[in-house]
């Protein structure tokens, strides 16, 4: 595993709503209730991610699958993020940033631009097998009701941070998740490198 040097989400995830009830109906894009997406090139698969995180007593996030949407990031925007779990404490940790916070589509979505974000393979809270950096793509927001997100992504990543040779290409991403509160907000801020608690 390699070790995560620096993350650019400084302040993260500081909540500002509150939590939301959420609509367990699955009513998103295609129905789903979370983050989903499949993957190929030189990593492939599929990927889905749904429910909220519990927060330990140390301020963590317990292991376990979760989707959420905060705001305001360390920019003032929205933070999208999910956790795939694998074999305790290991999974795979979903984070996407947008600078504002409105229905739309964002684009270009690529490194220190107003749409960024990242994929790590096999995390656990500071060493990874796989970090992949979007390189180009798209997200579009297409409602923001009853405490909830909704909408779709497609992108591609390079490994290394965006600078290596492995390259995914993601498809069919869509989501449908809640607004979370300040606790589990600042418990998934404390699993990051950059976090603090």
């Amino acid at each position: 595993m390699k070790a995560v040097h620096v993350l650019a989400l400084a302040g993260g995830f500081a909540v500002a709503t509150s939590l939301a009830g959420c609509d367990e109906t699955g009513d998103g894009p295609e129905g789903i209730n979370g983050l989903a997406f499949s993957f190929s090139g030189d990593l492939s698969g599929s990927y889905l991610a749904a429910g909220t995180p519990v927060v330990g007593g140390d301020g963590q996030p317990e292991f376990g699958s979760w989707a959420i949407a905060a705001e305001a990031d360390s920019l003032g925007g929205l933070v999208l993020a999910a956790f795939r779990p694998s074999e305790d404490p290991i999974g795979d940790l979903f984070v996407l940033q947008l600078t504002s916070l409105g229905t739309g589509t964002f684009t270009p979505c690529e490194s220190n631009a107003d749409c960024h974000g990242r994929v790590f393979f096999g995390y656990d809270g500071g060493l990874f097998d796989h970090y992949f950096e979007i390189t180009s793509g798209s997200v579009t927001i297409a409602e923001i009701a009853e405490g909830r997100l909704r909408g779709t992504f497609q992108f591609v990543a390079r490994d290394e941070g965006g600078t290596g040779t492995q390259v995914i290409t993601v498809d069919d991403g869509e989501f449908d998740v809640p607004f979370v509160g300040t606790a589990e907000g600042n418990a998934v801020k404390c699993m990051l490198p950059s976090g603090s608690c």
